[in-house]
């Protein structure tokens, strides 16, 4: 009698490896080194046996065969990594407040600009694009400013994982998630104790829009940005890759348009497109003058 290995049993060949490398860096964007064999194994081993599969080529084969139609988005959802938190570096938020809605504030109020749009490009589950729009909505509220509200601004969050785009689109989170760099200030005005979660404002929920998507696919339908947050996620990607992506995603900004990135030094791949400013250890982008 022939039983399928535990998960725990079954490892990934050099060849194997070098398969799932390549249907990963195709279908998602995310290079994986040799040096990570281990996280193909440990995230992708329980499919094998759902799968009645013993081995990654056997698997890989069932995958490409097109058995399960849902296959591709669950390894999509594995193999993602979606850590975040809210005003994740604080930074950000704090350029915002300071250098960019003053500006911004001031075309919208003279109607010089009819809207503000802001784009969180892998939102993971909210936080990124959830603070942005407190930030604003407390901004103006601060500021007693007149005639200009959250519906002046339009907030479009996407990413890769269906999963955490369920759980952004709820705009519901356990105790654990709402404690992580979330402040007490934040946390009263903006969320409500549900049971053993927490709920967001539906103001600020309702003024999100979600969209699954991949940064390998075209930029092009969803017009231009002010504000662009693409943090966090070019580490994974390969280096041609994060040349493509940054240049698309200069294509996408507006004239002066703001690009915000994790705190990893990258100039040399920003340097064709971007102008450089700093605010504390942070560096964000400014799309460079000229520029279509």
């Amino acid at each position: 009698m022939n039983f399928i290995q535990s998960p725990s049993q079954i490892s990934i060949s050099e060849s194997e490896f070098l398969l799932f490398r390549n249907y990963i860096a195709k279908n998602c964007g995310i290079f994986i080194s040799p040096e990570k064999t281990y996280l193909l194994e440990t995230r992708l081993s329980r499919f094998l046996v759902d799968a009645g599969t013993d081995s990654f080529a056997k698997f890989y084969d069932y995958i490409i065969s097109g058995s399960d139609p849902l296959m591709p988005q669950k390894i999509i959802n594995a193999i993602t990594t979606n850590e975040t938190q809210w005003f994740r570096d604080s930074a950000p938020w704090k350029v915002l407040e300071e250098r960019i809605l003053p500006g911004l504030v001031d075309k919208l109020v003279s109607g010089k600009k009819n809207r503000v749009r802001i784009w969180s490009a892998a939102a993971s589950t909210g936080q990124e694009i959830y603070s942005t729009a407190m930030c604003i909505d407390n901004y103006l509220s601060q500021k007693n400013i007149k005639g200009i509200s959250l519906s002046n601004f339009s907030f479009i969050a996407t990413d890769i994982s269906s999963n955490v785009l369920e759980i952004a689109k709820k705009g519901r989170y356990d105790k654990i998630s709402i404690m992580r760099g979330l402040n007490d200030y934040y946390k009263k005005k903006y969320f409500k104790e549900n049971g053993s979660a927490w709920d967001i404002d539906p103001k600020i929920r309702s003024a999100i829009r979600f969209e699954h998507f991949n940064l390998q696919d075209s930029f092009k339908n969803f017009g231009q940005f002010d504000i662009i947050f693409c943090r966090y996620v070019l580490i994974y990607f390969s280096d041609d890759l994060k040349k493509e992506i940054v240049a698309k995603v200069a294509d996408s900004l507006s004239t002066n348009g703001i690009l915000f990135t994790g705190n990893y030094a990258l100039y040399e791949l920003f340097r064709n497109n971007y102008d450089f400013d700093h605010y504390g250890n942070l560096t964000y982008y400014i799309k460079k003058a000229g520029l279509k």
